[in-house]
């Protein structure tokens, strides 16, 4: 298949979310079928210029700062997503458009990557159910201001979705909850994030970090679970087991004010870090949306996991469950004074992310690709 990728941002294997996942699978796509990828976003770097052009034709048809600007207050004035204009400028758009007739099938990697009908086989892939995640964000912790903001979106992105949905001949998400937010037509199906690293080998790692958390605490969700793991989490810990060592890792986490737990900024390798720790904990509570992959991550590096119901449910790993700070602090106990039990939990989560593979979970994505490009041939 001739396969035309619509990527509002670049994708990339060290980006965003969608990012993330759109460089995965067009990598993996490549491999049997000729893939182009067209982007209003400019590559952040040579190197993952570099990276994308070894798999795929690249068509970077970038906006300048005032056209993004105008795209996203147009889009506001009309009731429509300001992320839709801003990311997916007009001009952009028209490039894609003019990219569409050469091509077999489109997947639209997120709402904010499409503007209409391509008029061939679409599937949209919204990765999360983005007016969820919106309007969670109208009910979270940042300022009134942003949060009336954030419930406005929310309500354009709802609409949007639904506009969205007619121009798709399929819907693609990552998890069971989302998928309860958009459109029942076209149908939906549900292809969790996938797990595009190595499984450690964890034999003899000197573990020296007790409990990690890690993240980029830009994101609200991550920077609110932060600030729960050491106000309330941590202390409750310390009354079981003083001296536990608990560190923050990520981007952005030298902004967070957090007392009694050490913090690492910014680190070249998040993996470096995780294969150091005995025990991760996922204290997310649902403020966003979507799969977090950072509970993979800590699976594939031999640590055992520690999470709430909601982040455990996004994917079949085995871990601990826990929905307070006495939960997470007995479970956390329970694991590093049990070595076994830890060890053992581990080993069944690192077995387990092979189901989550970019190669399996990409078997998933081409059989709704083939069957959009065959349900509208059988049509014409």
């Amino acid at each position: 298949m001739r396969i035309l990728v619509v990527a509002c941002r670049f994708p990339e294997a060290g980006g965003k979310g969608d990012a993330l996942r759109a460089f995965a699978f067009v990598r993996e796509l490549a491999s049997r079928h000729d893939v182009t990828v067209v982007t209003p976003a400019p590559p952040p770097s040579a190197r993952a210029e570099a990276a994308l052009r070894e798999h795929a034709v690249v068509e970077v048809r970038p906006a300048r700062a005032p056209a993004r600007v105008l795209g996203a207050g147009g889009a506001a004035l009309r009731g429509r997503p300001g992320q839709v204009g801003w990311m997916m400028p007009r001009a952009s758009w028209a490039s894609v458009l003019a990219l569409a007739p050469g091509h077999d099938v489109a997947l639209a990697v997120t709402v904010r990557s499409i503007r209409g009908p391509l008029g061939i086989p679409t599937v949209l892939d919204h990765v999360d159910a983005l007016s969820l995640n919106m309007r969670r964000r109208g009910d979270g912790p940042e300022s009134p201001l942003r949060r009336l903001a954030a419930r406005r979106e929310a309500q354009a992105l709802a609409r949007y979705e639904r506009r969205a949905a007619g121009w798709a001949d399929a819907q693609v998400v990552t998890a069971r909850e989302d998928a309860g937010e958009l459109p029942s037509r076209p149908a939906v199906t549900v292809i969790p994030a996938a797990w595009d690293g190595t499984v450690a080998d964890t034999g003899g790692a000197d573990r020296d970090i007790d409990v990690i958390f890690t993240g980029d605490m830009a994101y609200p969700p991550n920077r609110v679970a932060a600030e729960w793991l050491a106000e309330e989490i941590t202390p409750a810990l310390r009354r079981r087991r003083p001296g536990a060592r608990v560190v923050v890792v990520g981007r952005g986490a030298a902004r967070l004010r957090l007392a009694g737990v050490e913090i690492a900024s910014d680190v070249p390798s998040l993996a470096d870090y995780l294969a150091r720790a005995r025990v991760a904990v996922v204290p997310l509570r649902g403020l966003g949306t979507g799969s977090p992959n950072k509970l993979l991550e800590a699976a594939s590096s031999g640590a055992a996991v520690v999470a709430t119901s909601w982040a455990a449910a996004r994917f079949d790993v085995p871990c601990l469950l826990a929905d307070d700070a006495e939960e997470f602090a007995a479970s956390i106990e329970r694991l590093l004074r049990d070595e076994a039990e830890r060890d053992d939990l581990a080993r069944r989560a690192r077995l387990a992310i092979e189901d989550y593979s970019v190669a399996r979970t990409v078997m998933r994505l081409e059989a709704v690709l083939t069957d959009v490009v065959m349900a509208r041939s059988a049509r014409v």
